[in-house]
Order: structure tokens, then C-alpha cells, then sequence
């Protein structure tokens, strides 16, 4: 699944529409945007997404159409359809006690995922995991050993991991809920997605353009979202919660490599509980709480 981009486009004329983590969204005209990438170490990201674009074409899921991969004064970008409507985070906004229903809804939106099995095309969740482990600027080398001896026992599994579903990546239109955001896409076990999901939950970064109190509330509505995301997620299905924890810890680890500057800190200290904790007899199957 390599691409490359090859056409170069200017976006001075282009408003730019949204901030993100990762990606500046720019309106492209003609019902399209423009996603470019900010940060260097997510050039390879990008170029992946629109290949996992291209990869779930086909598949039914309610995705934004990837029309081109293009460059942006250096920096790789995809023109995609503009999916009009508004995401569930906004929805919350608007209505708080709307919150718990949400956040079940999200929890039932993702277990569709399930339904798809992947054999080949996307990276395996586990690789991945490795490699951003092996690449973090603040593990220890002893932190990451220790690490990647728990992420050696857990299962590979061939289920779609979106890698970043969280309720500001789904857009509610005409009935349908349509799941952007796809660069950290793998093939997996979905306790590993579930538990990526629950920390996005939980430790709510924040983004450039937030302001203090904006994100103070961010961070209640997200901790609550994230109770009852996972009580949604355990009245569908049977969560071995050993498992989940182990992913949590290791989408924890993972996060130091790519996440964003203003959550590595509290997830570094998250891990570093985590250990202590689980090296005191503590009891694995609890220990996600701790994020």
C-alpha cells in the first residue's frame, strides 16, 4: 500500500477551515477538502491514510471519499470529500445531556467495526505499536523492554483498528454516521482499538486554539465519556478486561512516540504508575483505571 504524491498545490487562496493534531483542514472547492499535514513525523502518516482511504473504498463503511495524494510546500496532503454535517463531540457541546446516550451510541458504532476481518493491507497492530515503543524520545530503554515483553503476549488478531475513534471523528449526516480520521489504521485485535479509544477518552489533549477553561471541559466531558463508552462497550460483549488493560498500557507507550506534546507527560506518568503497581502484585485487570 505505498504512494507517493507527486502534483504540488498551493493553498494561500484556500480558507483554512479546521486545526487539528496532526492535519490542517483547508476547503478545496467543489464540495472537497484539503488535509495537509503538520508535523514531519506524520508525513508517512498521511500518505498511509490515503491509502487506507483507497483500502476501505469498497467496504461499506461510511468513509469520505480520497480523490488525490498531493504536496503542500513540502508536506504530503490528500484532496477528499467535504463531509457536510457535524461531528458527535459538537453534538455533546450542544446538548450535555445527551452524554451517556452518546457515548453508548459511539460504543456501538465502533463494536461495528468488528464485522471486518482483515487479511492483508493494513499494518498490524502490533508492529506498529512496536515500532513507535522502540522510537519514543521519553521511555527508558528498561520502560520499553518492559513494555514490549507485555505486548509479546498479547494476541496479533485480523480486526479493522481505526486507531484514533473518538467522538470528534465521527460526523453525523442524514442518518448516517460517517468515520474520518483513518491514519492510524491497523489490522488487529480490537481490544486494542477499544482501549486506544478509552485513553483518547480519558486524556484529552490539548490543541492548538483551545483555551484553558475550553479545555478543562473537554477533559470532564471526556473522562465521563470514557465511564460510559466502556460501559456500553461491556453490555454488547463479553470485555476480557486483563487484555484491555495490556492495551492500554501499550496504546500508552505508543502515544509517547506520535501523541501530542501536551498529553506525552501524563501518559509517561501513567506508565510509570502502571509498572509500579503491576510490579506490587497489583491486579492487572484493574489497572486501565489508573489512566
Amino acid at each position: 500500500m505505498k504512494t507517493a504524491e507527486t502534483r504540488q498545490v498551493a493553498i494561500e487562496d484556500l480558507p483554512l477551515v479546521a486545526h487539528g493534531g496532526q492535519a490542517e483542514i483547508y476547503d478545496y472547492g467543489d464540495g472537497k477538502v484539503l488535509r495537509v499535514a503538520k508535523r514531519p513525523q506524520d508525513f508517512d502518516r498521511i500518505r498511509y491514510e490515503y491509502s487506507v482511504y483507497s483500502f476501505l473504498a469498497e467496504s461499506g463503511i461510511f468513509v469520505p471519499r480520497a480523490y488525490e495524494l498531493v504536496t503542500v510546500d513540502g508536506a504530503p496532503a490528500i484532496i477528499m470529500d467535504k463531509v457536510a454535517g457535524s461531528t458527535m463531540m459538537s453534538g455533546i457541546a450542544r446538548n450535555p445531556l445527551q452524554l451517556a446516550t452518546r457515548a453508548r451510541e459511539l460504543a456501538r458504532l465502533h463494536l461495528g467495526l468488528r464485522e471486518f476481518n482483515v487479511a492483508s493491507g493494513l499494518t498490524p497492530t502490533k508492529s506498529k505499536a512496536e515500532f513507535c515503543i522502540n522510537h519514543s524520545q521519553i521511555l527508558s530503554d528498561h520502560t520499553k523492554q518492559t513494555v514490549l515483553e507485555v505486548l509479546k503476549g498479547l494476541p496479533d488478531g485480523d480486526a479493522l483498528c481505526h486507531g484514533d475513534f473518538h467522538p470528534g471523528n465521527i460526523i453525523c449526516n442524514g442518518g448516517k454516521n460517517y468515520i474520518i480520521d483513518w491514519v492510524g489504521a491497523s489490522r488487529g485485535d480490537f481490544h486494542a482499538d477499544m482501549a486506544h479509544t478509552y485513553i483518547l477518552l480519558r486524556v484529552v489533549p490539548r490543541v492548538p486554539h483551545v483555551s484553558g477553561i475550553m479545555h478543562f471541559m473537554q477533559k470532564r466531558v471526556g473522562r465521563s465519556m470514557a465511564d460510559h463508552y466502556l460501559a456500553g462497550i461491556s453490555s454488547e460483549i463479553s470485555l476480557d478486561y486483563e487484555v484491555f488493560s495490556k492495551w492500554v498500557l501499550i496504546n500508552a507507550a505508543e502515544r509517547t512516540y506520535h501523541g501530542l506534546d501536551s498529553e506525552q507527560e501524563h501518559l509517561h506518568l501513567f506508565i510509570g504508575k502502571y509498572l509500579e503497581i503491576l510490579a506490587h502484585g497489583g491486579n492487572q485487570a484493574e489497572l486501565y483505571r489508573a489512566v
